[in-house]
């Protein structure tokens, strides 16, 4: 089991390592609980390097890892034994935000409307990176005039309304949602408004649950996504209360943090 984070020498964040510690911990201790034995990777120099070379010596295997680094490390595992995870085709499409978009909208899933500029007057718009986790570098500008936010990046409406997420694991037979959550964003005045997780509260009840379940199955069957997935919502507050896809995460997130407190089944055998 590999998490980038912990398992790296980068200079990741404080609040990202604490947050991938403790991912890594919740599965580790539920796998371990199944009677499996886990190996992760820990503060190596080469971290692609580390992730080979344990992969081969395991059953299984499961990375957690930023979307930019996520697919060329799913390919290693996947070519050296089981993996746990979404595969890389899955991984490929839902790292580009873009794509992503474009294929759920063809599905007829609701989703943000990605705009070519901002420039209506009065109207508000999120710029948000073509490929990126963590709500890194992602802001909101009012269309007073053009704006080109420049390469790597995307813009899209802006839909006011409740952050929500939903926990999926899905295999061959089918996807199986495990909790709707709700996501703590704040917005922080830095020249201009950006966007930034803060934390999440699991389960949640929202009234759009019932919505936001299966479309959560129909998410998961679009892509093709297997192993634990967390789907982003907004639920518009203003006008007809919808859920909007506005990000798939084809790995572990945060929230399984969470879930492993509330669930009556372990994760790992999941």
């Amino acid at each position: 089991m590999a998490e980038y984070s912990v398992g790296s020498r980068g200079e990741e964040g404080m609040s990202l390592q604490k947050e991938g510690r403790a991912m890594l911990t919740t599965l580790k201790q539920s796998f371990e609980r199944l009677g499996n034995e886990v190996i992760s990777p820990m503060q190596e120099r080469d971290f692609e390097a580390a992730v080979d070379k344990l992969s081969k010596d395991c059953d299984a295997g499961i990375v957690i890892a930023p979307d930019e680094l996520l697919l060329s490390l799913t390919e290693i595992v996947e070519s050296n034994t089981v993996n746990l995870g979404c595969p890389c085709e899955c991984v490929r499409i839902c790292t580009d935000k873009l794509r992503t978009t474009e294929i759920l909208s063809e599905a007829g899933i609701p989703v943000p409307e990605i705009v070519a500029d901002a420039w209506i007057p009065g109207r508000k718009y999120v710029i948000k990176p073509r490929y990126g986790c963590a709500s890194e570098d992602v802001f909101i500008i009012e269309g007073t005039k053009r704006y080109d936010p420049g390469d790597g990046f995307i813009t899209m409406e802006y839909i006011k309304g409740e952050n929500i997420s939903s926990s999926v694991v899905a295999g061959s037979s089918g996807a199986l949602p495990l909790t709707v959550n709700k996501q703590f964003i704040r917005m922080e005045h830095t020249g201009r408004l950006r966007l930034r997780y803060t934390g999440g509260l699991v389960p949640y009840h929202v009234d759009a649950e019932r919505e936001i379940l299966d479309m959560s199955k129909q998410i998961v069957a679009a892509l093709g996504c297997s192993g634990y997935i967390g789907i982003d919502f907004v639920v518009r507050s203003e006008g007809e209360r919808r859920a909007y896809v506005v990000d798939v995460n084809p790995r572990p997130t945060t929230s399984i943090v969470g879930i492993a407190r509330v669930l009556n089944y372990e994760l790992g055998d999941l």
